[in-house]
């Protein structure tokens, strides 16, 4: 691990609703590392998939990119590209935690399980779901708590994630978020629909756990985490890891402040935002204290700046290491 003068250093992956075409596109065309390991988790995926994810990234003009059979692995490849690109650069985690999907990235950082069998078991879980055809969304939602659990209850929809004060994530059938997000509209209370056309973290979900279990049972054994691996819905650090763990990961309801509660407690953190749009590092600015001396630190984002942002956190490393 690396030694910091003040703060822990802390990975972040996130899941679901992060992606975008395009995520990486400035690393995949001009950092090496990057695009060897992405274009090497391609290859595995066009054999189970029939499809080049490097062109569903950065050659397809398609406008929607929610198709889960795509998304899915594709941000567990993005993100563990990213991950080896900085792990070359000599930065160790302190801590590493992942929110829903991104426990599958944030496995291969702690030790879990390798790169491939990280995106292998993000296929067969999309797989999964899509023969479940688990319809359904993802809606955020930017109201106080106890409003939000006056309005959403009666529409049958479910509590997904607790990302800061005053931001949630809601999960449900489709026409159930529809009536909701008109009576929301109604009340002047502002929300935005997630690129996801899955309910995650719901109960909706058991569906299709029953065939992603089986084919958990038959990979290969989970390993045991290495020191610092924060459970993204248990909001603890882990010692050994249960065999359904990913599937818990994006079935169960989140809360992201309380990971940050955690990690706060150990000391002032240099956040480090591992996903594809720096939705993590949002977060966590959001939740931190007013006396806080923690940093966040994004990487990728929709604005192509991911070199200079690389540079920038050499510099930041370097002057934070004894």
């Amino acid at each position: 691990m690396t030694e910091s003068k003040s703060k822990n250093i802390v990975f972040l992956f996130s899941g679901q609703g992060s992606h975008y075409r395009g995520m990486g596109r400035d690393l995949y065309e001009q950092h090496p590392t990057f695009k060897s390991c992405l274009e090497t988790l391609s290859q595995m995926i066009k054999k189970q998939l029939n499809y080049s994810l490097i062109d569903e990234l950065y050659s397809s003009e398609e406008e929607f990119f929610d198709e889960l059979l795509i998304t899915h692995p594709a941000i567990v490849a993005v993100e563990i590209a990213l991950y080896e690109t900085v792990l070359e650069m000599g930065i160790r985690p302190h801590f590493i935690s992942g929110n829903s999907l991104g426990e599958f990235a944030a496995g291969v950082a702690g030790g879990v399980w390798d790169a491939a069998t990280a995106v292998e078991a993000a296929i067969e879980q999309a797989k999964s779901i899509s023969r479940a055809d688990i319809e359904g969304g993802m809606l955020v939602v930017f109201a106080e708590e106890q409003k939000l659990k006056s309005l959403y209850g009666k529409h049958q929809l479910f509590l997904a994630s607790h990302n800061f004060n005053g931001h949630f994530t809601l999960s449900g059938i489709t026409s159930h978020l529809e009536a909701f997000e008109n009576e929301l509209t109604g009340q002047g209370i502002n929300f935005f629909r997630l690129p996801v056309n899955v309910p995650f973290h719901t109960p909706l979900m058991k569906a299709a756990k029953a065939d992603f279990d089986q084919y958990i049972s038959s990979s290969t054994a989970l390993k045991a985490p290495v020191d610092g691996l924060i459970s993204g819905f248990e909001a603890k650090e882990i010692n050994d890891l249960a065999d359904d763990y990913f599937w818990q990961a994006v079935s169960r309801y989140t809360n992201f402040t309380k990971i940050i509660d955690l990690l706060e407690a150990k000391g002032p953190c240099l956040y480090i935002d591992m996903g594809p749009s720096g939705t993590s590092s949002a977060f966590v600015k959001y939740n931190l204290k007013p006396d806080s001396h923690s940093e966040t630190f994004t990487i990728m984002s929709p604005y192509r700046r991911e070199m200079s942002q690389l540079e920038k956190l050499q510099d930041r490393i370097k002057n934070t290491v004894v």
